[in-house]
């Protein structure tokens, strides 16, 4: 192993750290830093639509803590749902004639 990485040395003047050379393996380290920045920045948007959703009227105009829900309920969802205009909207935009 050595050896090898002395003979990189030699040919190249790059290094080898296990199987992959020193500069791929810097890139793929800033590859995976960019990705975890962008899963960040484009998942928090839904998941805080997914929280707020998921908080009484009351709760949501209070100054508490917006990433947090005390008191979770679904009588968002059953009142979106129960309305028929919703409902006939919904339709329109998943049935393709």
């Amino acid at each position: 192993m050595a050896a090898t990485a002395e003979v990189s040395r030699h040919r190249g003047g790059v290094g080898r750290v296990g199987s992959i050379t020193r500069t791929r393996r810097k890139a793929l380290i800033w590859s995976y830093v960019f990705l975890v920045i962008f899963v960040i920045f484009f998942l928090t948007p839904p998941l805080y639509m997914l929280i707020t959703s998921l908080k009484s009227s009351g709760e949501i105009a209070g100054a508490t803590n917006p990433w947090f829900v005390f008191h979770p309920s679904l009588d968002n969802y059953v009142a979106l749902l129960s309305q028929n205009v919703f409902l006939v909207f919904f339709r329109n935009s998943a049935v393709v004639r």
